[in-house]
């Protein structure tokens, strides 16, 4: 899209800081809603069917205004999936939060392999816009297949009094050790959120690779962290979370950075696999650790959470983007530092979390 419209590395920033503000407007209301509706499938359907007509009408457009009106609002439709879907899993499974946060980014990321594949190769025969309305094929379909499991979405598990409940959320939510772990939260998104914006650019522009070559890169990388994370979820549940988390977040940022240096297609491929593993496999653990922590209703904490970290992480999208305009090198230099900053964050947090 970038190449065919001949967006600027700034355009693509906004393109992906937009859809992440959207993304953290919607994700508080969303858990808010998750936690008071009864009939939480019905609103989970209804993501299906935004997501996929707001591409459609984006796919319609060379204007990049239009085309980042629409794709945001896409993005604001399937983030509202989100916090409501992990707080069904959490309460389903209250002990074993971090296994089954693991398994819902697992399902998640393997439609986000499989679409840089996919993508890599439409691309070299079809246009950008003709791409994304197959890419609209699958929320289409799950769409219809969700009006049958709907119904079966469990309710929330007890009703609160909505203001006593937010009063208890706010105490919750400023203590230090939860503010240090939001923190923390943030500045893993923001890595993730650069890496992926400025990534494909660097790989083409600077390492030289085709598209498909660019969309088999990334699948590894989001591969590594998809198969490790239901792992990693249920190992943080045994034996505690914050060193799991706080290597995981260097390394992996080490990894990334290590990036530039290589030299050879062969070398690049397995640090993003490592580092994919790394950094990808602990959103889980660390989401985990916060519901632990606020110790509140599983949709809410989620929503306001996702509202902070994915709506302030915008600022990775657009600072990696003016950085890129710099040097491509730069952005990712700086989505390896965000990651290994924030895992030197956790270290004040008490160690049993």
């Amino acid at each position: 899209m970038a190449l065919a419209m001949d967006l600027s590395p700034f355009q693509i920033g906004l393109l992906f800081a937009a859809r992440q503000m959207a993304a953290g407007i919607t994700d508080l209301p969303a858990g808010i809603l998750g936690d008071n509706m009864r009939r939480r499938g019905i609103f989970l359907l209804s993501t299906f069917w935004l997501v996929s007509v707001a591409q459609l009408i984006a796919s319609t457009s060379n204007n990049y205004w239009i085309v980042l009106s629409f794709l945001t609002l896409a993005g604001s439709a399937a983030a509202a999936w989100h916090p409501v879907a992990m707080g069904v899993m959490a309460q389903w499974m209250p002990n074993r939060k971090g296994y089954v946060l693991g398994v819902h980014m697992m399902g998640g990321t393997v439609a986000e392999v499989a679409a840089p594949l996919m993508v890599g190769m439409l691309l070299m025969i079809l246009d950008w816009d003709q791409v994304l309305q197959i890419s609209t094929i699958p929320s289409i379909i799950m769409g219809l297949i969700f009006f049958r499991l709907a119904p079966m979405v469990m309710a929330p598990t007890k009703e609160l009094d909505y203001n006593l409940d937010r009063q208890s959320l706010l105490r919750s939510v400023i203590k230090p050790e939860v503010l240090l772990i939001l923190f923390m939260f943030l500045l893993h998104n923001m890595a993730i959120v650069a890496f992926m914006g400025m990534g494909p650019l660097y790989f083409q522009e600077v390492k030289g690779f085709s598209s498909s070559m660019t969309g088999l890169a990334f699948s590894l990388f989001l591969i590594g962290g998809a198969v490790a994370a239901p792992l990693v979820g249920n190992l943080s549940d045994r034996v505690g979370r914050k060193v799991i988390i706080m290597v995981g977040l260097i390394a992996g940022g080490f990894c990334t950075g290590l990036i530039i240096f290589a030299s050879s297609n062969i070398s690049i491929l397995p640090l993003l696999i490592i580092a994919g593993l790394l950094m990808l496999s602990n959103r889980s653990v660390i989401i985990a650790m916060a519901l632990e922590k606020i110790g509140h209703r599983e949709s809410t904490v989620l929503g306001v959470i996702s509202s902070f970290a994915e709506g302030f992480a915008a600022l990775g999208a657009v600072l990696a983007g003016i950085l890129g305009g710099i040097d491509l090198q730069y952005a990712i230099i700086f989505a390896a530092i965000l990651s290994i900053s924030a895992g030197l964050v956790i270290y004040p947090v008490n160690r049993n979390n």
